[in-house]
């Protein structure tokens, strides 16, 4: 049965599957409720994978098919607004308000509309590049520093050479592992090249961090369990010489839910991750894990709040060197579209309190941007993003920002008589 099967991997959240089912079963299907419904997973579908304007099409459909769930009208404006096509995406959310009047989320995101119409037309100075060397067609994300010099890059990516090898049911991509790229001596990235097991696997492996003194790291590995949802874990993994150990449970794994992005701060002494464990304040929150100097052991976690956290997705976190700010991506604070990357100051009980800062644009974007690091104190970096002018899906991006040069001229004169010094 296609409508069944498409049900199931709907729900194991295996959209790209779920896709050609959801067309076998609406060329079967004879009454128009159904079809109806059909048309709407279908959109949800290519939504989940980011295939934008193929869940645009099949989201109007489902509108003139009279599907009764007014929430098409909501994320067809949320792919406008992911466009940049801010008065299209508000005629979207403005039907959706008065379809559902109690719904604030719609108020929130034509505010949000607006705001990324001022800052499209107010730019910040920083200077953003793709980095084309190291970024492929498939998925290209979450970079992180794997030595003290900030000279090689460990990051995540479903290219081919991938160990996973087999194919992703909820993109339709190759299983994700972690890479490494070297800059040389020209500061050239050097061709990425995987880390060998048991670092990788064939599970999807990804967004990485390294402790600071390079002999142990953090690891997000998610497990393939047929006809099952894919369980995400964080992972401890020691160095043994030149090579990477067995990967270790992190002890506060709670089984049946998700537990990813670890980050730790410059004192490796906190663990920052993203979990949907119960307890949090929507789907996925960011928590922190204090480390036990005693057994060596990450303590229970505590959730980060209300200032960081919103009934939403928040994730990606990173501690700045300067061991106070705390850069984060979320789709639930006013922002440009999809994820964008927020910064907030903890105070020093590591406490965040206060309203979260948007990086605002060029740093986000319409699209989703996420894990940020910065290099050293200085006021450049690298994060992720699926925008526009990269090579294709996530990209890895670098940024700057540039010094500012004043050019001054006038005149200078005596101080006693005031006339002009020549020459000066």
């Amino acid at each position: 049965n296609p409508f069944k099967e498409a049900e199931r991997a709907y729900g194991a959240k295996e959209y790209y599957t779920a896709i050609d089912w959801y067309k076998k079963a609406y060329a079967r299907e004879k009454k128009a409720e159904k079809k109806a419904k059909i048309l709407f997973r279908t959109a949800e579908s290519y939504r989940h994978i980011n295939q934008l304007n193929e869940a645009i099409t099949f989201y109007s459909k489902a509108i003139v098919a009279k599907y009764p769930d007014p929430m098409s009208y909501f994320w067809i404006g949320d792919i406008k607004k992911e466009q940049k096509l801010y008065n299209e995406a508000i005629t979207e959310f403005e039907k959706y308000k008065k379809e559902v009047p109690s719904d604030k989320r719609a108020e929130d995101e034509i505010k949000s509309c607006e705001l990324a119409q001022k800052w499209v037309d107010n730019p910040t100075r920083h200077k953003i590049e793709n980095m084309a060397l190291i970024n492929s067609k498939a998925e290209d994300f979450s970079p992180t520093f794997a030595d003290k010099k900030n000279s090689s890059l460990y990051f995540t990516s479903t290219r081919e050479g991938a160990m996973g090898g087999k194919m992703d049911g909820t993109t339709g991509e190759t299983f994700s592992d972690v890479f490494e790229t070297k800059m040389d001596k020209n500061g050239k990235w050097s061709t990425p090249v995987p880390l060998a097991e048991p670092v990788n696997s064939v599970a999807n492996e990804g967004a990485v961090d390294v402790g600071r003194k390079g002999d142990f790291m953090l690891i997000t590995r998610c497990g393939d369990e047929k006809k099952k949802s894919l369980k995400c874990q964080i992972y401890t993994i020691k160095k043994s010489g030149p090579n990477w150990g067995v990967p270790e449970l992190v002890p506060f794994d709670i089984d049946s839910f998700q537990f990813r992005h670890p980050s730790m701060s410059p004192d490796g002494n906190i663990l920052y991750f993203s979990s949907n464990m119960p307890g949090g304040l929507g789907k996925y929150d960011i928590w922190k894990s204090e480390l036990d100097k005693k057994t060596k052991n990450w303590g229970q976690p505590t959730n980060l709040g209300s200032s960081v956290n919103t009934p939403y997705n928040e994730g990606y976190p990173y501690i700045h060197n300067d061991a106070k700010s705390l850069f984060f991506a979320s789709d639930g604070h006013l922002g440009m579209g999809g994820l964008d990357i927020f910064k907030i100051v903890g105070d020093k009980s590591n406490s965040f309190k206060g309203e979260p800062e948007n990086l605002k644009y060029p740093m986000n974007s319409p699209w989703d941007d996420f894990g940020i690091i910065y290099d050293g104190a200085k006021d450049r970096g690298y994060f992720s993003s699926n925008r526009e002018g990269g090579k294709g899906s996530d990209d890895i991006w670098s940024f700057y920002l540039p010094p500012l040069v004043f050019s001054v001229s006038g005149q200078v004169t005596n101080m006693d008589d005031k006339t002009i010094i020549p020459n000066c």
